[in-house]
């Protein structure tokens, strides 16, 4: 049913529309009327209908008005505004409020053949949207998608991505939820791989915020065809489809704890419960960096910013760098930085080097 709401500040209008539309034709229901704009609010909290139709001149809040507070409240419900001739330009204002269309008055039977006709390709719309809202829980579109991945057919993805189907999914009312539910079945992939839950639950998290950040649809839609085809060529390169969400786990883990003077790679594999040796393999073949390399790198790092703030002594500099041994990490310190920590620190007085 397509659920309608009238509002206009003279009865007569009202009651006019009720008896002259074919209700029949369009499949309508009439969930309620409202005779101001006020009113028309307050009821479409409550009553979600799909189409308001609204006069454009009332007393208090005028129909555009109600057309903005309706775009910004629901944008999936829309407005068709009744207007006299002389507020035609005025009327064109809505457009930005998402209103579908304008009934010139005086409301004749030919403008009432006019409304139906809209309502009714309004009614069809929905039922199209509705019935293709409902393909993508349909069990045979994963399974198809499924398929695809495991068996690295491109052409099943091309023929669904270039589908007249994904492009109506996408550009509807439902684009968030479809994405996110396409995103599901992506990550449903990975599961049935048997993979570390933690950093597929990590990244598919990663992958759902981006995706719910995008405002525009072209970009959304471009995103998940994207990471179909990402996966896909992981998978067609042999290449194990999973070490792009352990090595983003393990750069944030890093990142948190590398100041840590107890961090250690044995520690890190044991939070992502991977071995040591499949994580360092998976970080190399990511990064192109060793992890031991990548971790030394960030606490010199941080010791020479450090070494730069002459509050902090040298051990206080070792310890809040990740070092719990203020020899070894002057030892370390002077082998990859051809100076001690002091002679560093020196050259920073001196304005020889940046600190920064």
């Amino acid at each position: 049913m397509l659920k309608i709401l009238l509002v206009d500040d003279e009865k007569y209008a009202i009651e006019g529309l009720i008896s002259m539309l074919d209700w029949n034709r369009f499949q309508g229901e009439l969930t309620g009327t409202a005779s101001s704009g006020e009113e028309a609010v307050a009821l479409m909290e409550t009553l979600i209908p799909d189409v308001i139709i609204s006069d454009i001149k009332m007393g208090g809040m005028n129909g555009i008005e109600l057309a903005r507070i309706v775009h910004e409240k629901n944008e999936n419900i829309q407005m068709i505004l009744l207007t006299a001739h002389g507020e035609f330009e005025f009327a064109r204002q809505a457009i930005q409020y998402g209103v579908i269309d304008y009934i010139l008055k005086p409301i004749t039977r030919e403008k009432i053949g006019q409304l139906n006709d809209l309502l009714a390709r309004k009614q069809e719309q929905l039922l199209l949207q509705r019935k293709s809202y409902l393909t993508v829980w349909d069990d045979s579109l994963k399974q198809q998608l499924l398929e695809a991945l495991k068996t690295n057919d491109r052409g099943i993805l091309d023929e669904f991505f270039q589908s007249a189907l994904f492009a109506e999914l996408m550009n509807g009312n439902d684009c968030n939820p479809v994405g996110i539910q396409l995103i599901n079945y992506l990550y449903a992939y990975l599961n049935d791989m048997n993979l570390e839950q933690q950093a597929i639950s990590y990244s598919r998290n990663e992958t759902m915020e981006t995706f719910l950040d995008m405002t525009s649809r072209q970009e959304k839609m471009d995103y998940i065809i994207t990471k179909y085809y990402d996966l896909l060529t992981s998978v067609s390169q042999q290449k194990s489809a999973h070490t792009e969400a352990i090595a983003a786990y393990a750069f944030r883990y890093i990142g948190e704890h590398y100041c840590e003077p107890d961090f250690n790679l044995s520690g890190l594999s044991y939070a992502m419960h991977v071995s040591l040796s499949h994580l360092s393999t998976v970080f190399k073949q990511t990064t192109g960096n060793n992890l031991i390399s990548y971790v030394t790198e960030l606490r010199l790092e941080k010791a020479r910013e450090l070494l730069s703030d002459m509050q902090y002594s040298i051990s206080e500099v070792a310890a809040l760098s990740g070092y719990s041994d203020a020899k070894y990490f002057a030892k370390l310190f002077k082998k990859k930085m051809g100076s001690t920590p002091s002679e560093y620190r020196n050259l920073i007085i001196q304005g020889g080097i940046d600190g920064n």
